[in-house]
């Protein structure tokens, strides 16, 4: 069995075989192609069933694409703009309709009823569209006059979309109806189609996949058994000896130009400029030539592996092996040179960088020069070259580590970690340098720590400052209201009165403000973190400040989702909202729209309020948002400045996120919180 398995003769047989094997494969796909090309409409597409069939999805498009083609041939300019209906080669839009449904390719094999508004135009003897929907294969689409499309189909796969929703651009008011219908012994005569063209398919591919696992399978036989003989001994043949990369080539060029070659006469048989019975002697020839030099090849291939001669067959890897070998040889030559110098590098590296760098510099540039002439002389001295550009290279890595130390230093400093110390480095001046950016850095720690305690000092003095005030202020207000009530009165004195009534309300206003702001950019605010629901915070806000909304002139577009949960205080944002409202209804452009809304995303609840400004907006929206900055630089319009610097204080007291955006006109406003959860109890 064995000398069976390995005799030559057996071998032989095996190759012719494979080839022919690969032959008639080609041929069976080239064959079931052709018979394929010869039907007069393509009805098979792979499906399980006629009633999966894609083809129909072209045939009852067609009255739709007629309708399509009418509209933008009324509707639509030679440069794409849309205007008016007109008159088409003088034909009306019903004339030019009706004509290209009269043309349709499918006009004999379908029923069609095309209504548009009250004009019906139809094949078939029916009253109306639904009619037609009796049929085993039908469409029908209706677009209403809200411009709806309501559309169904018998076909389990509609692969075209409506052509009547491409319409709604450039025509929004008419009432389309559009219904088709395949005449029944058109889809009879369609069935038999797929049913033959899906027999043939089936032939073919069946048998030239069974050609297909016999070429495999011999070649599988073909790789196992190439250079073996019966004795278990490898043995190569004479062409093996080629170079692996004109195997590879010949492989290549073979399988490409075989393939091109059967496309190219199949084209030429479908544009019947070639017989059939010369198609197939083409491609039984060709695919036999070519695989008979692939399979050599590969065989070829497969026993310089077998016997270890593949990579000293190939031209690349010798030549890669070769330069691997010479640049392993080459540093370590390097190497070994750089050791006897390694102690003198270091001193020299050592040294102050400004008289080594330009010594290194006229050194290297006469070097350069006197490499340059030689290398023109002689080009062996390219090597040299070469070492004294790697030597200079090694020299500035070297001393680029101080460099990289101090980035390093400068770099940790910069992003606030004023405790960070340069370590010690090697030369003299970078030694120096590294020292002085350290001694900033203490500097700038000393200079923080004082600014904060000034900041400190400063919020405190503001809270004792606005808690004292309070007290006279008190006296003032109800010193005035007795006043208000006193009978008898001078009209100019009760002017005085409500004058001083309103100043002292501000102040007092103003004077609470500065408390709260205070208080809470101190740390000193308790803040009390409870589930809220921001549908009922913002319409409560609304509610108190309903009077002056309906006086403002200004409409209120609100869309917050009624189940939007956050973990915050709710007194302070509470606070917060009403702030931002206020500010709306002092700062808005009037009879415009305000739009405030508060939505999820990304696991995240985001309100926001939006408004026109009745101002320009020429501010920075950081600043904007501190103390006592106010977006009217004019200072005609009432306000403090603190009613944007305690909203920010106050949502990122309870851990939300506060930023004002601006574009022209449109001033934005944004309060992002993380979206309650249980674990935030």
């Amino acid at each position: 069995m064995k000398k069976i398995i390995y005799s030559n003769y057996t071998k032989l047989t095996a190759v012719i075989l494979c080839i022919a094997s690969i032959a008639l494969t080609v041929l069976t796909a080239t064959n079931g192609i052709a018979r394929f090309l010869n039907e007069k409409d393509y009805i098979y597409g792979f499906e399980n069933s006629f009633s999966e069939s894609k083809y129909f999805s072209s045939v009852l498009t067609s009255a739709e694409a007629c309708v399509h083609h009418t509209y933008y041939m009324f509707y639509k300019s030679d440069d794409g703009e849309v205007r008016q209906r007109v008159v088409v080669d003088g034909k009306s839009f019903d004339q030019y309709l009706e004509q290209q449904l009269l043309q349709m390719y499918y006009y004999d094999k379908i029923n069609y009823y095309v209504a548009i508004n009250d004009k019906v135009f139809t094949n078939s003897a029916v009253s109306s569209a639904e009619e037609l929907t009796n049929s085993e294969f039908y469409r029908y689409t209706m677009r209403n006059k809200n411009g709806n499309i309501t559309n169904h189909t018998s076909l389990s796969y509609d692969y075209y979309n409506s052509y009547i929703d491409d319409i709604l651009p450039i025509n929004k008011s008419d009432v389309i109806t559009v219904c088709t219908s395949v005449k029944e012994e058109y889809a009879a005569e369609c069935e038999a189609a797929w049913q033959r063209q899906a027999g043939f398919v089936r032939e073919a591919f069946l048998t030239a996949f069974a050609y297909a696992v016999l070429a495999l399978f011999l070649l599988i036989y073909l790789i196992c058994v190439s250079g073996k003989t019966v004795n278990g001994e490898m043995k190569s043949m004479w062409f093996d000896s080629v170079w692996t990369e004109i195997h590879l080539m010949i492989m290549g060029i073979s399988g490409i130009a075989a393939v091109g070659f059967c496309l190219i006469i199949v084209d030429e048989y479908q544009s019947a400029r070639c017989p059939l019975y010369l198609v197939q002697t083409g491609v039984v020839y060709v695919s036999a030539l070519a695989s008979m030099l692939i399979i050599t090849s590969l065989l070829s291939l497969i026993r310089n592996i077998k016997c270890g001669k593949f990579i000293k067959a190939s031209i690349i890897c010798r030549i890669v092996i070769w330069f691997a070998k010479t640049i392993v040889g080459v540093v370590k030559l390097i190497f070994v040179k750089i050791k006897v110098f390694k102690s003198v590098l270091i001193k020299a590296l050592s040294r102050k960088t400004g008289v080594i760098l330009m010594t290194m510099l006229f050194i290297y540039t006469a070097l350069t020069a006197i490499l340059t002439v030689a290398v023109i002389i002689a080009p062996f001295w390219i090597v040299p070259a070469v070492l004294l550009f790697a030597f200079a290279a090694f020299v500035l890595a070297y001393r680029a580590k101080d460099i990289d130390e101090v980035r390093k230093g400068a770099g940790e400093i910069r992003n606030g970690n004023l405790h960070y110390k340069i370590p010690e480095l090697r030369s003299e001046d970078m030694k120096g340098l590294a020292s002085n950016i350290n001694e900033i850095a203490e500097g700038l720690e000393s200079s923080v720590a004082e600014r904060l305690k000034a900041e400190r000092l400063k919020t405190e003095l503001i809270t004792n400052v606005s808690h004292d005030l309070k007290t006279p202020l008190t006296s003032i207000i109800s010193y005035t209201e007795l006043l208000s009530n006193v009978e008898g009165l001078p009209e100019e004195a009760k002017d005085y009165i409500e004058i001083i009534a309103k100043k002292s309300d501000r102040l007092k206003n103003l004077t609470q403000d500065l408390f709260d702001i205070s208080k809470v950019q101190s740390g000193n605010e308790n803040v009390i973190f409870e589930k809220l629901n921001v549908a009922v915070l913002i319409n409560q806000a609304l509610g108190e400040n309903d009077s002056e909304i309906k006086n403002s002139e200004l409409k209120f577009c609100v869309d917050v989702a009624k189940e939007l949960y956050i973990n915050a205080d709710g007194r302070k944002m509470s606070r917060v909202i009403s702030n931002l409202i206020s500010n709306i209804l002092k700062y808005t452009m009037k009879n415009t729209r305000v739009f405030i809304s508060a939505i999820e995303k990304d696991n995240e609840v985001i309100i926001e309020f939006k408004n026109v400004a009745s101002y320009a907006l020429e501010f920075d929206v950081e600043e904007i948002m501190g103390r006592f900055v106010r977006g009217d630089k004019s200072r005609s319009i009432e306000g403090n400045g603190l009613g944007l610097a305690i909203a920010k204080s106050y949502t990122e007291a309870c851990g939300g996120r506060f930023s004002v955006v601006t574009d022209g006109d449109l001033f934005k406003t944004l309060i992002r919180f993380d979206k309650y959860n249980l674990s935030q109890k």
